[in-house]
């Protein structure tokens, strides 16, 4: 999961928003975030993980992870086929992560398409 740190204070760590048990977001310095402001551009969702801190996760990973196991399947086509099956199985893994942090912070892709 990546961070939303505030844009007021910082965009280091110490800067990130947590949730607050009103509904909002707040950084450590006191500046808050509504729900509503949440505006992400993309193919991302916002998730709070389980220590409260918001952040964003992508929300296509399962099918990211789907294109490479295809690219795996075809890299005997290549100019390079031991180069094309690493890299695949690389972007697989990568995938497969950033599916695991979406499930983690509660925000399981449901298909791939």
């Amino acid at each position: 999961m990546h961070v939303l740190t505030c844009g007021t204070c910082s965009t280091g760590p110490g800067s990130e928003f947590r949730a607050l048990a009103d509904g909002l977001f707040a950084c450590p310095a006191g500046h808050l975030l509504a729900p509503q402001d949440v505006d992400l551009d993309g193919p991302t969702v916002w998730a709070v993980d389980a220590s409260g801190i918001l952040g964003y996760v992508t929300d296509h990973a399962l099918e990211s992870l789907g294109e490479a196991l295809a690219d795996f399947g075809d890299a005997h086509e290549s100019h390079n086929p031991a180069y094309a099956a690493k890299s695949s199985l690389r972007s697989a893994v990568d995938a497969f992560a950033k599916y695991a942090t979406a499930f983690l912070a509660g925000v399981a892709p449901v298909s791939i398409r």
